[in-house]
């Protein structure tokens, strides 16, 4: 079985090279990874319409070329709430929206999600564009969770592929767990964890909520992604959102401590691409022996 390629790019972008249908989630390129990235995607999914989830430059440069097919999509990115600078702030913009300004329409799908995240009885219905049926890969959506209304909801995606038995949850910016996330508990291989769960926000202590939605999927591997590994080497430009950690190890300490061993950890450096031994799924981590020196330096010394 041919093995698998994942990466995480920086932020919330990430992508899968299967070799026979490859897919990218939330791609957001700048600089030479912008410029030497190839089309060699056949579907992109985007959670919703913010800048740096929703991103025309990386967009118009990858969903091309003889393998793309389709970009999917919450339905903000094609009707974004109006007048978009004054709704949105900061977090999108007029000049972006909608995304079809960028990419030709026959190429975008509109999806809802469909797993909802209905509290205090609420009930919401949304058009059944919820799943999706693409031969080699199934696809899934969940309730994403970032600023969304009544009637523009976001979405995260479980992207299976069906002969090769291996899975894929992209959260999207979800920031609170919610019950009807068993259903897919049993159904993911690596979750792709965005910031849930921080350790504090506005001073509330919020780590039960990575530990609740851990507890409540069960997947085999978490990647966490969406902060900053060092400011300096991080695909996304140094003063950029997202923020950075003081000590990238001890966040990862952190996530362990708090989920114990519900599930295992696997901590991506943003930029690499890491392959998996299928059909295992384990990754191969290797040894660079490449010296920046072609005599030792202490021997200058």
């Amino acid at each position: 079985m041919e093995n698998a390629f994942l990466r995480w790019w920086g932020c919330g972008a990430f992508d899968v090279i299967l070799g026979d249908v490859n897919f990218a989630f939330d791609p957001y390129l700048f600089g030479h990874n912008l410029e030497e990235i190839q089309p060699v995607y056949d579907y992109i999914f985007i959670s919703h319409e913010h800048f740096d989830h929703c991103h025309p430059k990386t967009l118009r440069k990858i969903c091309q070329g003889e393998r793309f097919k389709k970009l999917f999509v919450s339905p903000g990115c094609v009707n974004p709430a109006l007048p978009v600078d004054e709704k949105y702030g900061d977090a999108a913009f007029d000049r972006d929206l909608p995304v079809t300004k960028h990419i030709p329409a026959a190429q975008v799908e509109v999806l809802y999600p469909k797993y909802l995240q209905n509290g205090n009885h609420q009930s919401r219905r949304f058009p059944d564009s919820f799943e999706v049926d693409l031969g080699a890969l199934q696809v899934e959506t969940i309730e994403s969770g970032e600023n969304q209304t009544s009637d523009l909801p976001t979405c995260g995606y479980l992207i299976t592929h069906k002969e090769k038995g291996i899975s894929f949850l992209h959260m999207g910016d979800l920031h609170q767990p919610y019950p009807a996330l068993k259903q897919l508990r049993g159904k993911v291989d690596f979750f792709i964890h965005m910031k849930l769960g921080l350790t504090e926000w506005q001073g509330v202590d919020l780590t039960h909520h990575l530990v609740e939605i851990v507890d409540l999927i069960q997947p085999r591997y978490l990647i966490p992604t969406h902060y900053r590994t060092d400011r300096i080497t991080d695909p996304i430009p140094e003063g950029h959102w997202p923020p950075d950690v003081t000590d990238s190890y001890a966040f990862i300490e952190w996530i362990r401590e708090a989920i114990g061993d519900q599930t295992k950890i696997l901590p991506f450096t943003a930029g690499v691409e890491y392959e998996l031994d299928m059909p295992t799924k384990k990754v191969i981590w290797k040894w660079n022996w490449r010296n920046t020196w072609t005599v030792p330096p202490w021997r200058e010394c």
